[in-house]
């Protein structure tokens, strides 16, 4: 399970801020007390959150903190090159002197097959001039990078870089990977191509196998999943079930595979159709086939994308990590608390899958559904940079207050600040709208 992520000089993130699933003291009020039980799960000792929701103004950040999570992802998942993939990377807060030259911090702590393990590293853009048009000089560098692992209930170096040197010593294994070649390439991501056993590899295959995000390619990579239980596990019946949960009653879901092109990574829509069945005006049960994308409704689409992600998450091996931007975007709000209700269900979620996600919907902002330590808020200071804080770092609010409501009259911060608008300036104009 994931513990926390940091962030620093990345896009409007000026400081560091850190977004935490580690559960407070807290209670839940009397009547919710089922809420504790539900929303937090155990993993090496620690009490973690199944889900954590950041809400704010528009270009609050928001979008910010996901995109450095989902950056940092990439740069693990992708494979050693000699070619830079770090430039999403590099992109740090504008506002400040020599701006280009300054490094990107990224940290995560997770639990991976019941150890603890702390990973980083330092990012910056590469400023030296080639001497010579055959000079490889990589556009990106990383400055540092560190791996932390437990070791007798203690936390312990496994190794730490600067530059291009490493001091591996204290990695099991060390004496299989060989010097890095290029200054842009993570450690980790080396290490694991030489040591499949070790704990690099192993911290690589669960970001790989169980850490996805929709801020990048949207909610299309998820439907592999859907595909995968319809067509391999023999799960339609868990599947339809499942849209069924939220009022979404099909008979039979049909997929229209073209016989002479080998599978798509991407299975497009247009060629999904769920079945459904209606009594015509003679009382006679006619059956009606209906195209995903032609005539079906945006949320419905969306969940079809979500739902066999859920059943393979829920039913995982590990904890997988699930990140959605803008959640609440097509769905209704009762739709949306039943979605946030699956991850937090104890009993559905077995694997103790884990959920972050970006929201304006203050439907969900209720003791009865999360608690306080679920909920963090973004915001832009004078300087234009992001804070990140949680609702449960906040004093003088109690744990059975209606948060939607005081969120919304300004208690919590994290507000759009709207100036009036005033029309006096403009001039009539013949002009239509289209020329």
């Amino acid at each position: 399970m994931i513990v926390e992520f940091s962030v620093k000089n990345f896009r409007s993130i000026k400081e560091l801020q850190t977004i935490s699933f580690v559960a407070t003291g807290l209670k839940s009020p009397t009547d919710s007390s089922e809420v504790d039980d539900n929303n937090i799960d155990e993993d090496g000792g620690m009490r973690l959150l199944k889900t954590v929701g950041i809400y704010g103004a528009n270009a609050s950040g928001k979008s910010n903190i996901i995109a450095a999570l989902e950056y940092f992802l990439q740069a693990i998942k992708n494979e050693a090159s000699s070619e830079s993939n770090l430039a999403n990377l590099c992109d740090p807060f504008l506002y400040q002197d020599n701006a280009i030259n300054t490094e990107s911090f990224f940290q995560m702590v997770l639990f991976v097959k019941g150890k603890k393990y702390r990973y980083g590293f330092t990012v910056k853009r590469n400023t030296k001039t080639k001497d010579s048009p055959e000079d490889r000089v990589s556009k990106e560098v990383i400055v540092s990078e560190w791996l932390y692992g437990t070791k007798e209930k203690n936390m312990v170096e496994l190794f730490t870089r600067s530059g291009i040197e490493v001091k591996k010593e204290k990695l099991p294994n060390s004496e299989k990977v060989p010097p890095l070649s290029y200054e842009h390439t993570l450690f980790l991501t080396h290490s694991a191509a030489f040591d499949s056993d070790g704990d690099c590899a192993a911290i690589r295959t669960y970001m790989n196998g169980w850490a996805l995000s929709n801020f990048t390619d949207g909610l299309e990579p998820f439907r592999w999943n859907a595909l995968y239980l319809l067509e391999h596990e023999n799960k339609k019946k868990d599947f339809l079930n499942l849209l069924s949960s939220f009022n979404l009653k099909y008979n039979d879901i049909v997929l229209e595979r073209d016989v002479n092109t080998p599978e798509q990574a991407i299975f497009p829509q247009n060629k999904i159709y769920l079945m459904k069945s209606f009594n015509n005006e003679r009382n006679e049960l006619v059956d009606i086939k209906l195209n995903l994308s032609n005539n079906e409704s945006s949320g419905t689409q969306k969940l079809f994308d979500l739902a066999g992600l859920l059943i393979r998450a829920f039913n995982s091996p590990v904890s997988a990590f699930i990140i959605i931007d803008e959640v609440d975007s097509n769905f209704h709000p009762s739709l949306l608390i039943k979605l946030i209700s699956l991850f937090n269900d104890s009993v559905l979620n077995k694997s103790k899958s884990q959920l972050l996600f970006t929201s304006h919907d203050t439907n969900l902002m209720s003791p009865s559904i999360m608690r306080r330590d679920q909920f963090y808020f973004t915001e832009k200071g004078e300087d234009d940079s992001t804070r990140l804080y949680s609702l449960a770092d906040l004093k003088g609010i109690r744990n059975d207050a209606d948060f939607a409501k005081q969120y919304l009259a300004g208690f919590y911060g994290a507000l759009p600040m709207l100036d009036s608008y005033t029309n006096e300036n403009n001039s009539p104009n013949d002009r239509t709208l289209e020329s």
